[in-house]
Protein backbone atom coordinates (compact mmCIF):
# COMPACT_ATOMS: atom_id res chain seq x y z
CA UNK A 1 0.00 0.00 0.00
CA UNK A 2 1.30 3.51 -0.85
CA UNK A 3 2.38 5.50 2.19
CA UNK A 4 0.31 8.54 3.11
CA UNK A 5 2.26 11.66 2.13
CA UNK A 6 2.10 14.50 4.64
CA UNK A 7 3.42 18.05 4.24
CA UNK A 8 4.46 20.02 7.36
CA UNK A 9 4.08 23.81 7.63
CA UNK A 10 5.83 24.88 10.87
CA UNK A 11 8.03 27.94 11.48
CA UNK A 12 9.94 26.36 14.37
CA UNK A 13 12.61 24.08 12.91
CA UNK A 14 12.91 21.88 16.01
CA UNK A 15 9.17 21.24 16.15
CA UNK A 16 9.11 20.52 12.38
CA UNK A 17 11.94 17.98 12.72
CA UNK A 18 10.24 16.29 15.69
CA UNK A 19 7.00 16.08 13.72
CA UNK A 20 8.77 14.58 10.71
CA UNK A 21 10.41 11.91 12.84
CA UNK A 22 7.14 11.09 14.61
CA UNK A 23 5.28 10.79 11.34
CA UNK A 24 7.88 8.49 9.82
CA UNK A 25 7.87 6.28 12.91
CA UNK A 26 4.10 5.97 12.52
CA UNK A 27 4.49 4.81 8.92
CA UNK A 28 3.74 8.07 7.11
CA UNK A 29 5.86 9.69 4.41
CA UNK A 30 6.88 13.36 4.79
CA UNK A 31 6.63 14.96 1.34
CA UNK A 32 8.19 18.25 2.45
CA UNK A 33 8.32 21.06 5.01
CA UNK A 34 8.04 24.83 4.93
CA UNK A 35 8.47 27.57 7.55
CA UNK A 36 6.42 30.24 5.74
CA UNK A 37 3.01 30.17 4.06
CA UNK A 38 4.27 31.56 0.75
CA UNK A 39 6.93 28.84 0.44
CA UNK A 40 4.45 26.16 1.47
CA UNK A 41 2.05 27.15 -1.32
CA UNK A 42 4.77 26.83 -3.96
CA UNK A 43 5.90 23.40 -2.77
CA UNK A 44 2.37 22.04 -2.30
CA UNK A 45 1.36 23.16 -5.77
CA UNK A 46 4.36 21.47 -7.41
CA UNK A 47 4.12 18.28 -5.33
CA UNK A 48 0.65 17.86 -3.78
CA UNK A 49 0.58 15.74 -0.58
CA UNK A 50 -2.30 13.66 0.85
CA UNK A 51 -2.59 15.83 4.00
CA UNK A 52 -1.14 19.06 5.41
CA UNK A 53 -0.16 19.67 9.05
CA UNK A 54 -0.44 23.46 9.36
CA UNK A 55 0.78 25.56 12.31
CA UNK A 56 -1.71 28.39 12.80
CA UNK A 57 0.97 30.91 13.87
CA UNK A 58 3.55 31.37 11.08
CA UNK A 59 6.20 33.95 10.43
CA UNK A 60 5.76 35.99 7.27
CA UNK A 61 2.85 37.75 5.54
CA UNK A 62 0.50 34.74 5.72
CA UNK A 63 -0.47 32.97 8.93
CA UNK A 64 -1.58 29.32 8.90
CA UNK A 65 -5.29 30.12 8.45
CA UNK A 66 -4.61 32.42 5.50
CA UNK A 67 -2.29 29.80 3.98
CA UNK A 68 -5.02 27.15 4.33
CA UNK A 69 -7.46 29.46 2.54
CA UNK A 70 -5.01 29.80 -0.36
CA UNK A 71 -4.47 26.02 -0.45
CA UNK A 72 -8.20 25.49 -0.80
CA UNK A 73 -8.32 27.88 -3.75
CA UNK A 74 -6.14 25.50 -5.76
CA UNK A 75 -6.94 22.06 -4.27
CA UNK A 76 -9.08 20.12 -1.79
CA UNK A 77 -6.14 18.73 0.21
CA UNK A 78 -7.22 18.19 3.86
CA UNK A 79 -5.63 20.45 6.47
CA UNK A 80 -5.07 19.65 10.15
CA UNK A 81 -4.09 22.64 12.32
CA UNK A 82 -1.28 22.69 14.86
CA UNK A 83 -1.56 25.26 17.63
CA UNK A 84 -0.37 25.92 21.14
CA UNK A 85 -3.36 28.21 21.70
CA UNK A 86 -6.99 27.13 21.62
CA UNK A 87 -8.73 30.46 22.26
CA UNK A 88 -12.24 30.85 20.80
CA UNK A 89 -11.65 33.75 18.37
CA UNK A 90 -8.76 31.85 16.80
CA UNK A 91 -10.79 28.64 16.49
CA UNK A 92 -13.72 30.58 14.98
CA UNK A 93 -11.37 31.90 12.27
CA UNK A 94 -9.96 28.44 11.66
CA UNK A 95 -13.42 26.85 11.39
CA UNK A 96 -14.19 28.97 8.34
CA UNK A 97 -11.50 27.13 6.35
CA UNK A 98 -13.09 23.71 6.92
CA UNK A 99 -10.20 21.95 8.73
CA UNK A 100 -10.19 18.20 9.26
CA UNK A 101 -8.88 18.43 12.81
CA UNK A 102 -6.78 20.22 15.45
CA UNK A 103 -3.68 19.10 17.31
CA UNK A 104 -2.86 21.04 20.46
CA UNK A 105 0.85 21.40 21.24
CA UNK A 106 2.46 19.65 23.00
CA UNK A 107 1.09 16.42 21.46
CA UNK A 108 1.83 12.72 21.82
CA UNK A 109 2.19 10.28 18.96
CA UNK A 110 -1.05 8.44 19.78
CA UNK A 111 -3.03 11.69 19.54
CA UNK A 112 -1.16 12.66 16.37
CA UNK A 113 -1.98 9.36 14.66
CA UNK A 114 -5.63 9.41 15.78
CA UNK A 115 -6.25 12.91 14.44
CA UNK A 116 -4.48 12.13 11.13
CA UNK A 117 -6.37 8.85 10.59
CA UNK A 118 -9.71 10.47 11.41
CA UNK A 119 -8.89 13.35 9.06
CA UNK A 120 -7.98 10.95 6.23
CA UNK A 121 -11.13 8.88 6.84
CA UNK A 122 -13.37 11.95 6.90
CA UNK A 123 -11.69 13.36 3.79
CA UNK A 124 -12.21 10.05 1.96
CA UNK A 125 -15.88 9.95 3.00
CA UNK A 126 -16.35 13.60 2.00
CA UNK A 127 -14.72 12.95 -1.38
CA UNK A 128 -17.03 10.01 -2.07
CA UNK A 129 -20.00 12.12 -1.02
CA UNK A 130 -18.92 14.96 -3.34
CA UNK A 131 -18.46 12.53 -6.22
CA UNK A 132 -21.88 11.07 -5.51
CA UNK A 133 -23.41 14.56 -5.37
CA UNK A 134 -21.69 15.50 -8.64
CA UNK A 135 -23.07 12.37 -10.31
CA UNK A 136 -26.52 13.10 -8.92
CA UNK A 137 -26.28 16.74 -10.03
CA UNK A 138 -25.13 15.72 -13.50
CA UNK A 139 -28.01 13.24 -13.70
CA UNK A 140 -30.67 15.66 -12.49
CA UNK A 141 -29.39 18.55 -14.60
CA UNK A 142 -29.15 16.55 -17.81
CA UNK A 143 -32.27 14.42 -17.66
CA UNK A 144 -35.24 16.04 -19.45
CA UNK A 145 -37.58 15.08 -16.58
CA UNK A 146 -38.15 17.16 -13.45
CA UNK A 147 -37.08 15.43 -10.23
CA UNK A 148 -38.56 16.54 -6.93
CA UNK A 149 -39.08 15.58 -3.29
CA UNK A 150 -41.72 16.58 -0.76
CA UNK A 151 -42.39 16.14 2.93
CA UNK A 152 -45.51 14.31 4.13
CA UNK A 153 -47.50 17.55 4.01
CA UNK A 154 -46.80 17.74 0.28
CA UNK A 155 -44.45 20.73 0.62
CA UNK A 156 -41.70 20.60 -2.02
CA UNK A 157 -38.24 20.27 -0.46
CA UNK A 158 -36.23 19.88 -3.69
CA UNK A 159 -36.86 20.38 -7.39
CA UNK A 160 -34.36 19.99 -10.24
CA UNK A 161 -33.27 22.90 -12.48
CA UNK A 162 -35.40 21.64 -15.40
CA UNK A 163 -38.24 23.64 -13.83
CA UNK A 164 -36.49 26.74 -15.25
CA UNK A 165 -37.76 25.70 -18.69
CA UNK A 166 -41.26 26.61 -17.52
CA UNK A 167 -40.27 30.06 -16.27
CA UNK A 168 -39.84 29.20 -12.58
CA UNK A 169 -36.72 29.40 -10.41
CA UNK A 170 -36.14 26.57 -7.93
CA UNK A 171 -36.56 29.02 -5.02
CA UNK A 172 -40.05 29.93 -6.30
CA UNK A 173 -41.13 26.28 -6.06
CA UNK A 174 -39.38 24.96 -2.92
CA UNK A 175 -41.50 25.56 0.16
CA UNK A 176 -44.78 25.39 -1.75
CA UNK A 177 -47.08 22.44 -2.42
CA UNK A 178 -47.36 20.83 -5.83
CA UNK A 179 -51.12 21.44 -5.67
CA UNK A 180 -50.46 25.18 -5.98
CA UNK A 181 -49.20 24.58 -9.53
CA UNK A 182 -51.68 21.92 -10.68
CA UNK A 183 -54.56 23.13 -12.83
CA UNK A 184 -57.61 23.67 -10.57
CA UNK A 185 -59.73 21.34 -12.70
CA UNK A 186 -57.27 18.47 -12.07
CA UNK A 187 -56.25 19.09 -8.44
CA UNK A 188 -59.17 17.24 -6.81
CA UNK A 189 -58.72 14.05 -8.85
CA UNK A 190 -54.94 14.07 -8.29
CA UNK A 191 -55.36 14.34 -4.50
CA UNK A 192 -57.98 11.58 -4.29
CA UNK A 193 -55.83 9.27 -6.43
CA UNK A 194 -52.77 10.06 -4.29
CA UNK A 195 -54.64 9.28 -1.05
CA UNK A 196 -55.86 5.97 -2.45
CA UNK A 197 -52.43 4.90 -3.71
CA UNK A 198 -50.66 5.95 -0.49
CA UNK A 199 -53.02 3.77 1.54
CA UNK A 200 -51.97 0.82 -0.62
CA UNK A 201 -48.31 1.81 -0.29
CA UNK A 202 -47.98 1.64 -4.07
CA UNK A 203 -46.33 3.91 -6.58
CA UNK A 204 -48.40 6.96 -7.39
CA UNK A 205 -49.03 7.68 -11.10
CA UNK A 206 -51.13 10.54 -12.35
CA UNK A 207 -51.59 12.93 -15.27
CA UNK A 208 -52.50 16.58 -14.85
CA UNK A 209 -52.07 20.05 -16.28
CA UNK A 210 -49.78 22.79 -14.98
CA UNK A 211 -49.77 26.44 -16.01
CA UNK A 212 -46.24 27.63 -16.71
CA UNK A 213 -45.02 31.13 -15.79
CA UNK A 214 -46.38 32.52 -19.08
CA UNK A 215 -49.84 30.98 -18.69
CA UNK A 216 -49.33 28.13 -21.20
CA UNK A 217 -50.92 24.82 -20.23
CA UNK A 218 -48.50 21.87 -20.05
CA UNK A 219 -49.47 18.23 -19.46
CA UNK A 220 -47.35 16.21 -17.02
CA UNK A 221 -47.19 12.61 -15.91
CA UNK A 222 -46.16 12.25 -12.26
CA UNK A 223 -44.58 9.09 -10.88
CA UNK A 224 -43.74 9.20 -7.19
CA UNK A 225 -43.19 6.89 -4.22
CA UNK A 226 -42.82 7.12 -0.46
CA UNK A 227 -39.53 8.23 1.06
CA UNK A 228 -38.84 6.21 4.22
CA UNK A 229 -36.66 6.97 7.24
CA UNK A 230 -34.26 4.30 8.58
CA UNK A 231 -37.01 3.30 11.01
CA UNK A 232 -39.35 2.61 8.08
CA UNK A 233 -41.58 5.58 8.89
CA UNK A 234 -42.73 7.60 5.82
CA UNK A 235 -41.11 11.05 5.83
CA UNK A 236 -41.99 12.30 2.36
CA UNK A 237 -42.04 11.44 -1.32
CA UNK A 238 -39.64 11.27 -4.26
CA UNK A 239 -41.11 11.96 -7.65
CA UNK A 240 -40.56 12.51 -11.37
CA UNK A 241 -42.53 14.90 -13.56
CA UNK A 242 -42.43 14.06 -17.27
CA UNK A 243 -43.69 16.59 -19.80
CA UNK A 244 -46.39 14.83 -21.83
CA UNK A 245 -47.61 17.92 -23.69
CA UNK A 246 -46.40 16.87 -27.13
CA UNK A 247 -47.69 13.30 -26.71
CA UNK A 248 -51.02 14.69 -25.51
CA UNK A 249 -51.23 17.05 -28.46
CA UNK A 250 -50.40 14.23 -30.87
CA UNK A 251 -53.06 12.01 -29.30
CA UNK A 252 -55.64 14.79 -29.38
CA UNK A 253 -54.70 15.60 -32.98
CA UNK A 254 -55.27 11.95 -33.97
CA UNK A 255 -58.64 11.89 -32.19
CA UNK A 256 -59.69 15.15 -33.84
CA UNK A 257 -58.49 13.92 -37.24
CA UNK A 258 -60.47 10.68 -36.89
CA UNK A 259 -63.53 12.62 -35.80
CA UNK A 260 -63.16 14.94 -38.78
CA UNK A 261 -62.70 12.07 -41.22
CA UNK A 262 -65.84 10.35 -39.92
CA UNK A 263 -67.85 13.55 -40.17
CA UNK A 264 -66.50 14.43 -43.63
CA UNK A 265 -67.37 10.91 -44.73
CA UNK A 266 -70.92 11.30 -43.41
CA UNK A 267 -71.34 14.68 -45.11
CA UNK A 268 -69.95 13.38 -48.40
CA UNK A 269 -71.71 10.03 -48.49
CA UNK A 270 -74.97 10.99 -46.83
CA UNK A 271 -75.78 14.69 -46.83
CA UNK A 272 -74.29 15.75 -50.16
CA UNK A 273 -75.30 12.57 -52.01
CA UNK A 274 -78.87 12.83 -50.72
CA UNK A 275 -79.00 16.47 -51.78
CA UNK A 276 -77.62 15.58 -55.23
CA UNK A 277 -80.28 12.87 -55.53
CA UNK A 278 -82.97 15.48 -54.81
CA UNK A 279 -81.35 17.91 -57.22
CA UNK A 280 -81.27 15.34 -60.05
CA UNK A 281 -84.92 14.55 -59.33
CA UNK A 282 -85.80 18.22 -59.76
CA UNK A 283 -83.84 18.29 -63.04
CA UNK A 284 -85.80 15.29 -64.37
CA UNK A 285 -89.14 16.81 -63.33
CA UNK A 286 -88.23 20.16 -64.87
CA UNK A 287 -87.43 18.44 -68.14
CA UNK A 288 -90.66 16.38 -68.03
CA UNK A 289 -93.06 19.29 -67.48
CA UNK A 290 -94.28 21.58 -70.23
CA UNK A 291 -95.50 24.21 -67.73
CA UNK A 292 -93.28 27.28 -67.57
CA UNK A 293 -94.44 27.99 -64.00
CA UNK A 294 -93.54 24.49 -62.86
CA UNK A 295 -90.14 24.74 -64.57
CA UNK A 296 -89.45 27.97 -62.65
CA UNK A 297 -90.45 26.27 -59.40
CA UNK A 298 -88.11 23.33 -60.05
CA UNK A 299 -85.28 25.70 -61.02
CA UNK A 300 -85.69 27.55 -57.70
CA UNK A 301 -85.55 24.22 -55.86
CA UNK A 302 -82.42 23.30 -57.83
CA UNK A 303 -80.88 26.62 -56.83
CA UNK A 304 -81.76 26.06 -53.15
CA UNK A 305 -80.36 22.52 -53.21
CA UNK A 306 -77.16 23.80 -54.84
CA UNK A 307 -76.82 26.32 -52.00
CA UNK A 308 -77.21 23.49 -49.50
CA UNK A 309 -74.34 21.61 -51.18
CA UNK A 310 -72.33 24.83 -51.22
CA UNK A 311 -73.02 25.24 -47.49
CA UNK A 312 -71.82 21.70 -46.77
CA UNK A 313 -68.61 22.31 -48.71
CA UNK A 314 -68.04 25.64 -46.91
CA UNK A 315 -68.57 23.90 -43.57
CA UNK A 316 -66.01 21.18 -44.34
CA UNK A 317 -63.49 23.89 -45.21
CA UNK A 318 -64.08 25.61 -41.86
CA UNK A 319 -64.33 22.40 -39.85
CA UNK A 320 -60.98 21.10 -41.07
CA UNK A 321 -59.33 24.09 -39.35
CA UNK A 322 -60.73 23.15 -35.90
CA UNK A 323 -57.95 21.84 -33.64
CA UNK A 324 -55.26 22.25 -36.32
CA UNK A 325 -53.44 25.03 -34.44
CA UNK A 326 -52.52 25.09 -30.75
CA UNK A 327 -54.92 26.88 -28.39
CA UNK A 328 -53.81 30.36 -27.37
CA UNK A 329 -54.77 33.24 -25.09
CA UNK A 330 -57.16 35.55 -26.95
CA UNK A 331 -58.64 38.90 -25.98
CA UNK A 332 -62.41 38.46 -26.38
CA UNK A 333 -63.01 42.23 -26.29
CA UNK A 334 -60.91 42.55 -29.45
CA UNK A 335 -62.64 39.55 -31.08
CA UNK A 336 -66.10 41.02 -30.47
CA UNK A 337 -64.91 44.35 -31.91
CA UNK A 338 -64.01 42.52 -35.14
CA UNK A 339 -67.33 40.66 -35.25
CA UNK A 340 -69.27 43.91 -34.71
CA UNK A 341 -67.66 45.42 -37.80
CA UNK A 342 -69.12 42.63 -39.96
CA UNK A 343 -72.70 43.37 -38.85
CA UNK A 344 -72.75 47.17 -39.06
CA UNK A 345 -75.34 47.07 -41.87
CA UNK A 346 -77.57 44.47 -40.18
CA UNK A 347 -79.59 47.05 -38.25
CA UNK A 348 -79.01 45.39 -34.87
CA UNK A 349 -77.13 46.89 -31.92
CA UNK A 350 -74.33 44.90 -30.29
CA UNK A 351 -74.00 45.83 -26.61
CA UNK A 352 -70.85 44.87 -24.72
CA UNK A 353 -68.79 46.67 -22.11
CA UNK A 354 -66.84 44.60 -19.60
CA UNK A 355 -63.39 44.24 -18.10
CA UNK A 356 -60.74 43.28 -20.63
CA UNK A 357 -60.74 39.48 -20.63
CA UNK A 358 -58.62 36.74 -22.21
CA UNK A 359 -59.67 33.15 -22.87
CA UNK A 360 -57.44 30.18 -23.68
CA UNK A 361 -59.11 28.57 -26.69
CA UNK A 362 -58.77 27.36 -30.27
CA UNK A 363 -57.68 30.17 -32.64
CA UNK A 364 -61.14 29.93 -34.28
CA UNK A 365 -62.74 31.53 -31.20
CA UNK A 366 -63.72 34.59 -33.25
CA UNK A 367 -65.87 32.26 -35.38
CA UNK A 368 -67.82 31.32 -32.22
CA UNK A 369 -68.94 34.91 -31.62
CA UNK A 370 -69.61 35.43 -35.32
CA UNK A 371 -71.81 32.32 -35.47
CA UNK A 372 -73.80 33.35 -32.39
CA UNK A 373 -74.46 36.85 -33.73
CA UNK A 374 -75.18 35.56 -37.23
CA UNK A 375 -77.57 32.96 -35.82
CA UNK A 376 -79.44 35.68 -33.89
CA UNK A 377 -79.67 37.96 -36.93
CA UNK A 378 -80.90 35.11 -39.15
CA UNK A 379 -83.49 33.59 -36.79
CA UNK A 380 -84.30 36.31 -34.21
CA UNK A 381 -87.28 37.69 -36.20
CA UNK A 382 -88.05 40.52 -33.71
CA UNK A 383 -84.38 41.09 -32.91
CA UNK A 384 -83.11 44.64 -32.26
CA UNK A 385 -80.05 44.16 -30.02
CA UNK A 386 -77.59 41.57 -28.69
CA UNK A 387 -75.91 42.00 -25.31
CA UNK A 388 -72.64 40.23 -24.40
CA UNK A 389 -71.56 40.12 -20.74
CA UNK A 390 -68.97 38.23 -18.67
CA UNK A 391 -68.96 37.32 -14.99
CA UNK A 392 -67.21 34.72 -12.78
CA UNK A 393 -69.25 31.82 -11.38
CA UNK A 394 -67.79 29.14 -9.09
CA UNK A 395 -64.27 30.09 -10.28
CA UNK A 396 -65.32 29.56 -13.91
CA UNK A 397 -66.14 32.41 -16.31
CA UNK A 398 -69.60 32.76 -17.86
CA UNK A 399 -69.76 34.59 -21.20
CA UNK A 400 -73.42 35.37 -21.88
CA UNK A 401 -74.72 36.26 -25.35
CA UNK A 402 -78.36 37.35 -25.04
CA UNK A 403 -80.69 38.82 -27.66
CA UNK A 404 -84.24 40.23 -27.61
CA UNK A 405 -85.48 38.13 -30.52
CA UNK A 406 -88.06 35.36 -30.51
CA UNK A 407 -85.83 32.86 -28.72
CA UNK A 408 -85.55 29.08 -28.99
CA UNK A 409 -88.21 26.55 -28.11
CA UNK A 410 -87.57 24.37 -25.05
CA UNK A 411 -87.54 21.16 -27.09
CA UNK A 412 -84.76 22.53 -29.33
CA UNK A 413 -82.35 23.85 -26.69
CA UNK A 414 -80.14 20.75 -26.66
CA UNK A 415 -80.79 19.75 -30.26
CA UNK A 416 -79.48 22.95 -31.87
CA UNK A 417 -75.85 22.00 -31.17
CA UNK A 418 -76.18 18.73 -33.09
CA UNK A 419 -75.10 18.51 -36.70
CA UNK A 420 -77.90 19.05 -39.20
CA UNK A 421 -80.40 20.47 -36.69
CA UNK A 422 -81.72 23.95 -37.49
CA UNK A 423 -83.58 25.99 -40.04
CA UNK A 424 -80.59 26.73 -42.29
CA UNK A 425 -77.68 24.28 -42.76
CA UNK A 426 -77.77 23.14 -39.12
CA UNK A 427 -73.98 23.37 -38.98
CA UNK A 428 -73.17 26.80 -37.44
CA UNK A 429 -73.94 26.01 -33.80
CA UNK A 430 -72.49 22.52 -34.17
CA UNK A 431 -69.20 24.10 -35.34
CA UNK A 432 -69.41 26.59 -32.45
CA UNK A 433 -69.63 23.80 -29.86
CA UNK A 434 -66.78 21.89 -31.53
CA UNK A 435 -64.44 24.90 -31.46
CA UNK A 436 -65.13 25.53 -27.75
CA UNK A 437 -64.76 21.86 -26.81
CA UNK A 438 -61.10 21.85 -27.89
CA UNK A 439 -60.17 23.43 -24.52
CA UNK A 440 -63.05 22.05 -22.47
CA UNK A 441 -65.33 25.08 -22.83
CA UNK A 442 -69.05 24.29 -22.85
CA UNK A 443 -72.05 26.15 -24.29
CA UNK A 444 -75.77 25.97 -23.42
CA UNK A 445 -78.92 27.82 -24.44
CA UNK A 446 -80.76 29.10 -21.33
CA UNK A 447 -83.13 31.72 -22.72
CA UNK A 448 -86.93 31.88 -22.42
CA UNK A 449 -88.85 31.26 -25.65
CA UNK A 450 -90.66 34.41 -26.69
CA UNK A 451 -88.25 36.66 -24.78
CA UNK A 452 -85.04 35.99 -26.67
CA UNK A 453 -82.19 33.51 -26.96
CA UNK A 454 -79.46 33.38 -24.31
CA UNK A 455 -76.28 31.41 -24.88
CA UNK A 456 -74.03 30.76 -21.87
CA UNK A 457 -70.42 29.87 -22.58
CA UNK A 458 -68.72 28.36 -19.51
CA UNK A 459 -64.92 28.74 -19.48
CA UNK A 460 -63.20 26.49 -16.86
CA UNK A 461 -61.00 27.96 -14.13
CA UNK A 462 -57.45 28.34 -15.43
CA UNK A 463 -58.61 28.99 -19.01
CA UNK A 464 -59.60 32.62 -18.48
CA UNK A 465 -58.11 35.73 -16.92
CA UNK A 466 -58.81 39.41 -16.55
CA UNK A 467 -56.03 41.29 -18.33
CA UNK A 468 -55.61 43.86 -15.55
CA UNK A 469 -55.32 41.22 -12.79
Amino acid sequence: MTETRIFIVEDEAIVANDLAEALQSLGYSVSGTARAGEVALQKIQSNPPDLILMDIHLAGDLDGIQTAEEVHRISDIPVVYLTAYADKPLLDRAKCTGPYGYIIKPYDERELQSVIEMALFKYSADKKLRESEEKFRALTENTPDILFSTDMAGVITYISPQINKYGFLEDEIVGKTLRQFIHPADAGLVESTLSRDLEKGSQFVSEFRILDKWGTICWFEERSFLRLAISGKPVGMYGILRDMTEQKRAKDAINIANKKLNLMNQITRHDILNTITGLLGCVDMARATSSAAEKDTFLLEIKDLTKVIQGHISFTREYQEVGVHLPQWQNINALIDKVEQRFLKSGITLLYEFEETEVYADPLLEKVFYNLVENAVRHGETLTNIAITVHPRDKDLIIQVQDDGIGIEESQKREIFKRGVGKNTGLGLFLTAEILDITGISIDETGVYGKGARFEIRVPNGFWRFVGS
